[in-house]
């Protein structure tokens, strides 16, 4: 047999070369935690982790890379229902998205390595969709500088659960300049009481004189939802210990702002699930006004009438009213109303069936309770 001439072996070594560079160039890459694809690890990334968890594909080429880009070779059939691969799940290229996946999210969070394009979910409707809230009725009606502060989160109502939930990521911005620490303690309960939760929470502080934001996740171990409600976790809160120089003259008040922000929640199906977002304004007292405060607080009056009543009713207040709602006696919510601080207002109540309500007034000093007989 002839020796093939070594210019036709160049041409075929050249022709290998070539389709390496075209396999290269026309098949995407792996960053380790970018789940999504979408240039940047972030709590999201959770979300298609924990989806994907337990799939297994093809390995990757040349062994797991810690915070490096990985070519790939060869896809995996699974695919998202976002249409993204399975692969980009598999942080170290082992072939299965375990939890070792899960946990290089938490080693690289933050890192970005191309183009990033912002993850964008839809926001929910108040009163059509399930809300995340911040539970007011543990602030405390005094807060001063150094004061720590316990809140509960609350995602979901009996009234609104949230259906199939299978993961569930979003962001709390706040003021670090005016808060010390800020964490957020999950509750795994709230997505199972199996264990087959992982969960994730990162500090992002892109400008530490001004803002702060903690990014938190939660997720199911494979597609496995559930359905569920109530305190998803608990928001613990240290005010700066000197305040009074950021205080202007003749102000005694000082509100801080605190934001439940870009709520990504998906269910088995990895559909979106909207999600009503919450904020909430915190007032640091000045100490020199502590005790005209407490007077206040303890001589705060709220009057209904008339009671009984089946169309509207006239609410005085001697204090500012910050919101109203009304429940049924069982702890239904059936109306809701934010205000702007104001002392007066006149209510219609005729979508009210007969019988009694509670009203609870939103002040600064707390809520305050009002029974209602609503007559036929």
């Amino acid at each position: 047999m002839n020796e093939l001439p070594m210019k036709y072996i160049f041409r075929l070594l050249l022709g290998l070369v070539l389709c390496l560079v075209w396999q290269v160039d026309n098949f995407a890459q792996v960053f380790p935690g970018d789940a999504d694809n979408n240039g940047r690890v972030e709590n999201f990334d959770v979300l298609y982790t924990g989806f994907a968890y337990g799939e297994i594909g093809p390995a990757r080429l040349g062994g797991p890379a810690q915070d490096t880009e990985s070519f790939i070779s060869v896809m995996w059939e699974a695919m998202f229902p976002t249409g993204q691969n399975f692969i980009f799940a598999d942080a170290d290229g082992n072939g299965a998205v375990d939890f070792a996946d899960l946990l290089t999210i938490s080693t690289n969070y933050g890192e970005e390595h191309s183009t990033v394009t912002t993850t964008v979910f839809q926001e929910g409707i108040d009163g059509l969709d399930p809300s995340v809230e911040f539970d007011r009725s543990a602030i405390p009606s005094i807060i001063t500088e150094n004061s720590t502060l316990e809140i509960p989160l609350i995602l979901g109502s009996p009234d609104q659960p949230i259906l199939d939930i299978n993961g569930v990521a979003f962001s709390i911005t706040y003021d670090a300049e005016l808060i010390a620490d800020l964490q957020l303690t999950l509750d795994p309960l709230w997505m199972g009481g199996d264990g087959e939760v992982f969960l994730l929470q990162s500090h992002l502080d892109n400008n530490p004189e001004s803002a702060g934001q903690l990014d938190v996740a939660m997720t199911r171990l494979g597609n496995n939802p559930v359905t569920s409600f109530g305190r998803i976790g608990t928001l613990s809160i240290i005010i700066e210990d000197d305040l009074i120089e950021l205080l202007p003259d003749n102000v005694d008040r000082l509100p801080i702002a605190i934001s439940v922000v870009g709520v990504g929640a998906v269910d088995g199906n990895f559909n979106q699930i909207p999600v009503v977002q919450d904020s909430l304004h915190l007032n640091v007292i000045h100490p020199a006004a502590i005790s005209d405060v407490i007077d206040k607080e303890n001589n705060i009056q709220v009057k209904i009438f008339p009671n009984p009543a089946s169309e509207v009713i006239n609410i005085t207040s001697s204090v500012s009213l910050e919101g109203i709602s009304i429940h049924s006696l069982s702890g239904q919510s059936l109306f809701s109303l934010p205000l702007d601080r104001i002392k007066k207002l006149k209510l219609s109540i005729d979508f009210l069936p007969p019988g009694p309500v509670l009203l609870e007034f939103k002040t600064l000093f707390g809520p305050r309770f009002k029974k209602l007989i609503i007559s036929e």
